[in-house]
């Protein structure tokens, strides 16, 4: 009985168990990537608030590009079941980030905040949590 079927096997296996390792290490570069952006862009509203910015849609705008560089990253890890969702909820932090305004954060503290849910700053943080729900190992 020849030996080369069993050692081509054991090839293909330990070239598998490789790219899964590999896959493994990008998945957790990926995850800590978008994290640690999060935490460095948004360190000031993000997970305590402790200072709003001025201009915060450009403030917002301009941290846009970087987190969709890590979100696009980390899409490619997301099972597809939660695949949906994932881009549902970068689509409404994204949308958020446009159209936030000064205006519109005046008006609301003006109002006495009588809406909760309408408060900037709650809306941010529950955005951001919704997206580093996704980075759960």
């Amino acid at each position: 009985m020849p030996l080369w079927p069993f050692i081509l096997l054991g090839f293909v296996g330990v070239v598998a168990i490789m790219v899964d390792v590999v896959n493994r290490k990008r998945r957790a570069m990926a995850i800590e990537n978008f994290r640690a952006t999060i935490a460095r862009e948004f360190a000031d509203m993000y997970p305590q608030h402790k200072r709003w910015p001025q201009n915060v849609n450009a403030y917002l705008i301009a941290r846009l590009p970087e987190m969709y560089q890590n979100f696009e990253v980390l899409r490619g890890f997301i099972p597809q079941d939660r695949l949906l969702s994932y881009n549902t909820d970068w689509n409404n932090f994204r949308d958020f980030c446009r159209d936030l305004t000064d205006e519109k954060c005046v008006a609301i503290e003006q109002s006495g905040g009588v809406n909760q849910e309408s408060d900037p700053k709650t809306v941010l943080h529950e955005l951001l949590t919704k997206l580093l729900q996704y980075t759960e190992l």
